[in-house]
């Protein structure tokens, strides 16, 4: 299960992913999140995005492999930055977000942080 919401202000995507997903489910997500983006109106790679995982379980590998897909895919956030508290899939979300300005934290707070870094930003600019 997944959950999406938006900062238009801050041209945000915030998506909370719940305990197990399905392929499917990794399709519906990222159809949901090019509608979200649309509605703040932004273009597709325009927008910021974080991910709470704090409530997520390890996924099973076609789960895995459909996020790994969709990483790598047009339209990506300028910058990614995901959370997982004490979580168990921490090494499976790092295997997943192998790409350029994607980090992984352990707080909302430190991903936020990085995730509006202005010297950050530069840099990825």
């Amino acid at each position: 299960m997944y959950a999406i919401s938006t900062d238009p202000k801050r041209r945000l995507v915030t998506i909370k992913i719940i305990g197990l997903v399905t392929a499917h489910e990794v399709a519906d997500l990222y159809r949901d999140e090019y509608a979200a983006i649309a509605q703040m109106g932004c273009q597709l790679g325009e927008h910021y995005a974080l991910v709470d995982l704090t409530e997520c379980t390890l996924q099973l590998q076609d789960v895995v492999a459909a996020f790994q897909k969709q990483m790598h895919s047009p339209g990506k956030a300028k910058r990614l930055a995901l959370f997982t508290g004490n979580s168990v899939a921490r090494m499976q979300v790092r295997r997943i977000t192998q790409r350029d300005h994607a980090q992984l934290f352990a707080s909302r707070g430190e991903a936020e942080a990085w995730l509006f870094d202005d010297t950050a930003i530069a840099d990825a600019a």
